[in-house]
């Protein structure tokens, strides 16, 4: 079996076409420069890539896909004079060697061959050469490439599978034009593992103590947001660079799969630049929305005429309503015009409600049920923003308390009646106005924990865990939720709820029965 130094590896990377042909140039950039050594280390491709921006030129030789050495005319990547200032050969030494040779790329040869210097010596040398020469081109932000295909008959430098691999992950490092790159992999929502058998040995491979982090957070089950979710936020960048080489190489992949065969820039890229496209959609339909709201009466909100029937308010409430479902919208629109949505789930509420009254009906909001009835008469009623910002007055604000605490009054009356649907309706409008309120909450997952459909358990799970959290002292909180976890079978969480209400409460006795039951 071939050792590592002299090119052994394990598991090319499937279904790889080349990204540049033999003796014909082609256009790269910055972003698929790596596809360009992949291809050529998958192909194990012998001879010497090519490339050029402007007037500058550079080369890099391969032996079987693996990096042997480099070249420019630049004075820190020419070997001669590098050596020379480095201080390990002499000009005259320099200017012996090369009276003896007819191209460049023979002078290790030839130094070496006359003992004017040892092997290991020029080694070090010719890899920090190799490193300068990678890192810069990936600073590029395009060029031309040429790849001349041939075998290189010279002994003095080795292949190396590692070295291959560690500078090409090094010029990523350095990459320009890689923020696209990073927005499209932070967009997707595809797990992260790695391949098996790796290209490379990884054990193997000199990662920093980061890199050797961040790779161990890849484990099959992860997602990049749940490895930057651990990371400090200057170090997004760097661990988007590392896994896009490690992606680039084939050593990780994502699961599903980006596209057929070897992993492709482009199809992120595309694939981002279609979400981008999408969420410019959602975003003009959803302020255009909350804009042309304020001013449409009840039937006009749900698209409807006057004096609609209530299968019919119905049906085109629920049709609104699944124009902004939280599953239709995407999760950056969600979360940057979350006040708004915010808004426009409330006008649908209240639209129906209103509509419904006006129906009459035996689940109906009647005028003379409170406050909150009081607030119904029309959709002018309803014009006070949800969202309130530090600007808002005194008075804006005690205004939405009190329409929250009338909302809620109204949800309470239908809890206490038996509609739960009533009930939920209108605790989603107090929290609409007041959205601390860990009460609303409470409410809401009373009124949810009933259905013992799946989605409506998570629900109240949920608000359970909300109102546990705005009201940390509240020990009736915690007995209700460790109540909901007992029923559910899942015990060890009810006997922690249980716990806690009674560091809250010691005296609390429901508390104490219930930690028994489930001890």
């Amino acid at each position: 079996m071939d050792s590592i130094g002299s090119g052994g590896r394990t598991g090319p990377v499937a279904g790889v076409q080349p990204t540049v042909s033999m003796g014909t140039k082609s256009n790269f950039s910055s972003q698929t420069l790596a596809e360009i050594f992949r291809d050529l280390y998958v192909g194990e491709r012998s001879g010497v890539l090519e490339l050029n921006r402007g007037n500058v030129e550079k080369r890099i030789y391969f032996d079987r896909g693996m990096i042997l050495f480099a070249e420019s005319g630049a004075d820190d990547e020419d070997l001669g004079r590098r050596l020379v200032n480095e201080g390990k050969i002499s000009p005259g030494a320099l200017a012996e060697a090369r009276r003896n040779i007819s191209e460049p790329k023979d002078l290790a040869q030839a130094l070496v061959n006359r003992g004017l210097i040892g092997k290991e010596t020029l080694s070090h040398t010719a890899r920090y050469i190799v490193e300068h020469v990678v890192q810069s081109i990936f600073q590029w932000e395009g060029g031309m490439a040429t790849f001349s295909e041939g075998w290189l008959l010279q002994e003095i430098f080795e292949s190396d599978i590692l070295l291959t691999f560690e500078v090409i992950l090094k010029g990523i490092g350095s990459m320009a034009g890689f923020e696209p790159i990073q927005e499209a992999m932070k967009g997707l929502d595809n797990r992260l593992k790695v391949r098996n058998p790796a290209p490379v040995p990884l054990e193997r491979l000199a990662l920093s103590p980061a890199h050797g982090y961040i790779l161990s957070r890849v484990d099959g089950t992860t997602r990049l947001q749940d490895v930057l979710a651990l990371l400090p936020p200057a170090e997004e960048g760097l661990a988007c660079r590392f896994l896009y080489g490690l992606l680039v190489m084939g050593v990780i992949t994502y699961d599903p799969p980006v596209g057929d065969g070897a992993f492709r820039v482009t199809a992120i890229l595309r694939d981002h630049a279609d979400t981008v496209a999408l969420e410019g959609l959602q975003e003009r339909m959803i302020l255009e929305t909350y804009a042309a709201l304020k001013n449409k009466h009840p039937h006009e909100v749900l698209g409807l005429r006057a004096s609609p029937p209530r299968e019919t308010i119905e049906r085109a409430y629920e049709e609104a309503k699944d124009r902004f479902s939280r599953d239709r919208i995407l999760p950056r629109i969600r979360e940057r015009l979350r006040a708004e949505l915010a808004v426009i789930e409330s006008r649908f509420v209240e639209a129906y409600l209103t509509l419904v009254q006006a129906r009459g009906g035996d689940h109906a909001p009647r005028p003379d049920d409170g406050q909150a009835g009081k607030e119904l008469h029309g959709m002018d009623d309803f014009l006070v923003r949800v969202e309130m910002d530090k600007t808002k007055t005194k008075v804006a604000i005690e205004e939405n308390a009190k329409l929250a605490e009338g909302y809620y009054a109204q949800a309470r009356k239908f809890q206490r009646e038996g509609d739960p649907f009533n009930a939920i309706q209108y605790g989603k409008l107090a929290i609409s106005y007041s959205p601390e309120d860990a009460r609303f909450y409470f409410l809401l997952a009373e009124c949810q924990a009933k259905n013992p459909d799946a989605r409506w358990q998570r629900l109240a799970e949920q608000n359970y865990l909300e109102a546990a959290r705005l009201d940390q002292w509240n020990a009736e909180y915690r007995v209700a939720l460790g109540r909901f976890y007992k029923r559910r079978g899942l015990k060890l969480r009810a006997k922690k709820q249980f716990e806690e209400a009674l560091t809250l409460a010691p005296s609390h006795e429901g508390a104490r029965k219930e930690l028994e039951s489930v001890s």
